[in-house]
């Protein structure tokens, strides 16, 4: 595919001055209504006839294909143009009257592609329009920008409506500009700094715009095409080894972390185990990165980079620094947090154990933590009898704890990704004496069962597993395996609900990654989409409509097949009506888990919000009256438990880091709730 000529038609409407976009070279011009440029892309033969190519291979191996052709075929249209205007804020009413949205998806399995690429040229058009109109408005200093009425931003989504022109889409880009500022003006920059740092975002968004490659005209379009399918469906376009893995795992080799892009910027999904993000301990999920900085450099604004720009910008040597500028939400406050590269450490990853103490009696409690499920096949492979893997090693740290004569075990998955599927079902036969842990179904129909073939018995005590909405695929197929068996109790969050499998597939230019297949629990149950819900569950840190599988557009389905034989251990939830009645009276005092309670509450309440103020003064109330919440509960909680109250929430930044499980009040309660079975279970009391 190449770029060959820019042709432009200015309206008698142009209210925007014109900048010409000097690295986009597209041939025809279309005129579109109310549009002050028109700018059109035409597809080449190339791009034809890969997208006929790749609709074909979809439907030939998707695993969901059935259930895309009858099910979501009609709506794949919408998800174009959410691909082409997430946000609603670049095409009016009329734009989407001169498409006809419905036939998109025949014309681009026909190969053809005029209509979506005039589409994306408009919202190419659209956006350096609204960057022109941002930047002419800070021209005129900060007197432009009027943050005294009493109007709001509302939430734009998919029920959103398209606005019906452009003067309507300019107040709606009025709105955001006031907004961005307001944001910036609460991050305690002043109005001089405001606008700077406004205008180098900005400028270096319409860079952006102007270096738009060939290649991400002709993905955007098939991957919006594609994600009808399911959200791990993608196009992968040629590219070198490093760019390859950075679209394949999302991963920043350097601090550990997973990212997404979300509308303009770039979110933390995960922190990698072993990682210097997670070991640092202070950037979390859901976080926003504003802007990237190389050692002592100034920080450069990456709010509307692409995602694997922002991936470049933060990886780097071993051993160099990097600072992240991040924010929680819109009026949380910026953070800088300086992070060493590192790789990630297969050390810091591994399995570990410690003991806590619960009850009147002094019960000992074990934990395991799980923070992925690894092994090290290369050495596996070697014949090296010392290789590491999650089995293995958990098993000496459950000889440890048998050493110490704990009552129970409680094995952590908590932010628990997956990684190695055999270690996750080997794992789970050192509890039970042998049978299936997971079944995996690809398309049509055929099913593979994967289980425990040894007879032996590494650990029949009681056990719980702790999980939350970040224990993913693995992690879910063993805490599903202790609920369908009985083994234990499952307590937490519900889970993320990754049950597919992903396989690439070599196209004529680039790769297709695609569903292929499905976990199910031996129950029949999917994990996919509905994760495992716990026998007794603890209030969620985590949104699912921000964090987990049902967060993500098209995800598949939950669904059941057919059951396998299999022989329960036990039937803990015969008695989970006792658990809980002892669970709520405990927490109903407990202060570390009234404090957690009531932290999720508020941090529901204001994800619940539709809108957001433009008032800046509003806007300022509002972060106080929520820091002062967050300050009381936490005051709240030292109090009951007789330490001294803090100032504010920044003197708990630093306070020590050293690790105390007790402050973790989901584990604790969690041992508690063991101690409980253990009581309450006469199995348990025969062992």
């Amino acid at each position: 595919m190449r770029f060959e000529g820019v042709r432009r038609k200015v309206s008698k409407q142009s209210w925007l001055c014109i900048v010409p976009l000097r690295a986009l070279l597209f041939s025809v011009t279309v005129t579109w209504a109310y549009t002050t440029q028109a700018l059109t892309i035409e597809p080449t033969h190339e791009d034809s006839m890969l997208a006929q190519i790749i609709s074909r291979e979809l439907e030939r191996r998707h695993l969901a294909s059935d259930i895309v052709l009858l099910e979501r075929k009609p709506t794949v249209g919408q998800l174009i143009l959410k691909a082409i205007d997430p946000a609603r804020s670049l095409l009016t009413q009329q734009d989407i009257k001169n498409v006809s949205v419905k036939n998109l998806p025949n014309q681009i399995e026909r190969g053809n592609l005029e209509t979506v690429y005039r589409l994306y040229g408009l919202s190419l058009t659209r956006s350096e329009e609204r960057l022109d109109f941002w930047l002419s408005t800070l021209s005129k200093g900060a007197s432009a920008i009027d943050l005294s009425d009493i109007e709001e931003l509302q939430v734009r989504d998919q029920e959103t409506p398209w606005v019906s022109n452009l003067m309507a889409l300019k107040d709606l880009w009025r709105k955001q500009l006031e907004n961005q500022a307001i944001n910036l003006l609460l991050a305690d920059r002043s109005e001089t700094e405001m606008i700077k740092a406004l205008v180098r975002r900005y400028k270096s968004q319409k860079n952006r715009i102007e270096q738009t490659r060939p290649d991400d005209i002709f993905s955007g379009v098939i991957n919006a095409y594609a994600s009808a399918y399911d959200p791990h469906t993608s196009y992968l376009p040629p590219a070198d080894s490093e760019t390859f893995n950075i679209n394949m795992s999302l991963s920043l080799q350097g601090i550990g972390a997973v990212l997404q892009s979300e509308d303009e910027f770039t979110k933390i999904v995960n922190l990698i185990p072993g990682g210097p993000a997670e070991m640092d301990g202070r950037l979390k999920p859901a976080d926003r990165i504003l802007g990237v900085a190389q050692g002592l450099k100034p920080f450069e604004d990456v709010v509307g980079w692409r995602l694997d720009e922002v991936v470049q910008l933060i990886r780097g040597p071993k051993g160099s620094q990097v600072r992240l500028e991040v924010q929680a939400g819109d009026d949380a406050p910026h953070r800088e947090i300086v992070l060493i590269r590192d790789r990630v450490q297969l050390e810091e990853q591994s399995a570990k154990s410690y003991t806590v103490e619960v009850g009147k009696n002094r019960k000992k409690i074990g934990v395991i933590i799980i923070p992925t499920f690894y092994s090290d096949f290369t050495a596996k492979q070697a014949g090296d009898p010392n290789y590491r893997s999650t089995t293995r090693d958990v098993k000496k740290l459950f000889e440890k704890l048998q050493q110490q004569n704990v009552d129970g075990v409680i094995v952590d998955l908590r932010n628990n990704g997956g990684g190695s599927l055999q270690e996750a079902y080997e794992l789970f036969g050192l509890f039970i004496p042998r049978g299936p842990v997971v079944q995996i179904q690809s398309a049509g129909g055929r099913t593979d069962v994967r289980g425990d073939r040894d007879p032996s018995v590494f650990w029949e005590g009681p056990m719980a597993v702790l999980v939350n909405r970040l224990s993913a695929s693995a992690s879910e197929i063993f805490a599903g395996a202790v609920q369908d068996y009985g083994r234990g109790l499952v307590i937490g969050s519900q889970t993320f609900g990754k049950g597919t499998v992903q396989a690439l597939l070599p196209v004529n230019k680039g790769q297709l990654k695609l569903t292929i297949a499905k976990f199910y629990r031996i129950s029949g149950q999917s994990t996919q989409h509905q994760g495992v819900i716990p026998d007794i569950q603890f209030p969620s840190a985590f949104d699912p409509n921000e964090i987990g599988e049902s967060a993500l557009d098209t995800a598949l389905p939950w669904d059941q097949i057919r059951s396998l034989r299999y022989r329960p251990i036990d039937s803990p939830q015969t008695r989970t009506s006792q658990l809980i009645d002892r669970h709520q009276a405990r927490i109903a005092t407990d202060p570390n888990f009234k404090a957690l309670i009531k932290r999720t509450e508020r941090a529901l309440e204001l994800r619940g919000e539709k809108g957001t103020s433009l008032h800046l003064e509003t806007r300022i109330r509002e972060r106080e009256t929520n820091e002062q919440i967050l300050l009381d509960i936490e005051n709240t909680r030292r109090s009951d438990l007789g330490l001294p109250p803090v100032e504010s929430m920044s003197e708990l930044e630093t306070e020590g880091k050293d690790f105390d499980p007790t402050d973790d009040a989901s584990l604790m309660e969690s041992a508690r709730i063991l101690l409980d079975e253990i009581q309450i279970n006469p199995r348990l009391a025969e062992l």
